[in-house]
């Protein structure tokens, strides 16, 4: 805003006395004079408050460490629906992808296994029925987002990385040639050094894939508060490169964890706690996602691990866990990929302890239909 220009005080020059030249007093010569321009109003003192209480809340906001602006900075143009879908037999999305429409899903994520083979190296990848899959989802007007995932977890210190790196770069040239919207490089990486590996195998994806990529991480522990509104003042970090930031958040009822891990997930063991917890953790990546230039957040994974035959479960629990990160997420992500419920036998020539049923929740279908369909 600019300021008042200063006004120059505008004097009256002397008239030179003119020797013999009579002067008569009571009348002045007439000397022409342009017309001074008016001095503008002076602004009222009610725009003064207001400056000066405009100027008191932005000192505000910068003394509290900004912990609160980068809040509504990712608001996104478009939310990505989607539903995290692994282990795929052939032909279950042709046979579902109607109903993931009706549900109001706009976008399928992808996982494509990766065989252990010889102890922890790296095996092949199956591909036998992703091209199919890539092409159904395109027909029916849903966008792709593919990444990799081990069948089981290795232990990731004994992991051949060269050799999964190359696995992975033969997935995302798949990616480019089928115009897969997104790609992740892994799911849930956890390998030593795993910030420098994104950052390696970031640059090897964009060398051969020019679409959106996502970093798929697993749950994100959660640091204090002081230490997430320090996060938008640092350097860029590790995520920078990437589209978006993805993260998995699960609710995780006792009946489903073991005596040993009751006290890892001691805070989020009831839907009261799970919320808390959960808008914490979207502070903590938004301020990153803020911190390193990308466009925006994801949850690449949501929701309960009700679907194995294991423990007794509360659907209308179940459904509610679901939708608290709906709630908290409205406005903030750019994408909403919920972890599966519906039902489905996994297949894909996975290893046989991995073939498990996984049940459907009509319930937590019924949340999800109403948020991607009337609410996001």
């Amino acid at each position: 805003m600019q300021e008042n220009t200063p006004q120059v005080p505008i004097t009256q020059e002397a008239k030179p006395e003119v020797k013999g030249v009579p002067q008569t007093p009571q009348q002045s010569p007439v000397v022409p004079q342009t017309p001074l321009k008016p001095t503008p109003p002076t602004k009222p003192k009610k725009w003064l408050k207001t400056k000066i209480l405009i100027i008191l809340i932005a000192l505000v906001s910068l003394v509290t460490g900004g912990f609160f602006v980068w809040k509504n900075v990712f608001v996104p143009e478009e939310v990505y629906k989607g539903i995290w879908l692994f282990g795929l037999p052939p032909n279950w999305l042709a046979s579902n992808v109607e109903k993931m429409k009706d549900i109001g899903i706009n976008t399928a994520f992808l996982e494509v296994i990766i065989f252990e083979t010889d102890g922890n190296r790296v095996g092949g990848i199956d591909t036998s029925h992703t091209v199919a899959d890539i092409q159904t989802a395109h027909e029916n007007g849903l966008k792709v987002a593919l990444t990799t995932g081990f069948a089981p977890k290795p232990k990731w210190e004994d992991v051949d990385i060269e050799l999964l790196n190359s696995k992975i770069i033969e997935l995302a040239e798949l990616a480019e040639e089928y115009d897969v919207e997104f790609f992740a490089p892994l799911n849930e990486p956890d390998m030593p050094n795993t910030g420098r590996w994104r950052q390696e195998i970031l640059h090897k994806i964009k060398e051969v894939y020019h679409g959106e990529i996502i970093w798929k991480g697993a749950g994100v522990g959660l640091p204090d508060k002081a230490t997430i509104s320090e996060i938008a003042e640092q350097p860029p970090g590790d995520f920078s490169g990437y589209d978006y930031i993805g993260f998995s958040s699960m609710y995780m009822p006792e009946e489903f964890l073991e005596p040993e891990e009751l006290s890892q997930y001691a805070d989020r063991l009831t839907l009261e706690g799970y919320s808390e917890y959960f808008e914490g953790v979207l502070d903590y990546v938004l301020a990153q996602a803020e911190r390193d230039g990308v466009k925006g957040v994801m949850i690449t994974e949501f929701g309960v691990m009700h679907v194995f035959d294991q423990g007794s479960w509360n659907e209308e629990e179940v459904a509610r866990a679901y939708e608290i990160v709906l709630e908290k997420g409205k406005g903030k992500v750019a994408g909403f990929i919920a972890f599966n419920f519906l039902e489905i036998e996994l297949s894909g020539n996975v290893p046989p302890e991995f073939l498990v049923h996984l049940k459907g929740s009509p319930k937590t279908e019924e949340v999800i239909r109403r948020w991607f369909r009337e609410i996001l």
